[in-house]
């Protein structure tokens, strides 16, 4: 069983990761939690509890790219599992987390 410490929200954000052993690839994040989020990635293994940046950019949020200091806890052969790294990341999290949470309302309505 996989325990979670806070609810997922099904999102669909598109993303650049800043990997230090490949340079920057693209992904999708396919869930969000206050904690951290899934990415879908291209079919290549990255390391677990290697230090990541990720940088998303979301108009309705900010004007700039948003970036987040994450730590990737788990591969799987669809993507990666992070977990945000800081609480200097606490206030961008969770305005991503309710960003998913109304756009997950919406799609359903």
């Amino acid at each position: 069983m996989n325990k979670r410490w806070n609810d997922r929200k099904p999102s669909s954000v598109d993303l650049v990761i800043s990997y230090p052993a490949f340079g920057l690839l693209r992904g999708k994040a396919i869930n969000i939690s206050h904690n951290g989020m899934f990415i879908e990635t291209a079919a290549i293994s990255l390391c677990n509890y290697a230090e990541i940046e990720l940088t998303l950019s979301l108009p309705e949020l900010s004007k700039s790219p948003i970036n987040i200091q994450a730590t990737i806890i788990h591969n799987s052969d669809k993507g990666i599992g992070v977990m945000f790294r800081n609480e200097a990341n606490k206030n961008i999290t969770h305005t991503l987390h309710q960003y998913a949470t109304s756009h997950a309302h919406q799609q359903a309505v």
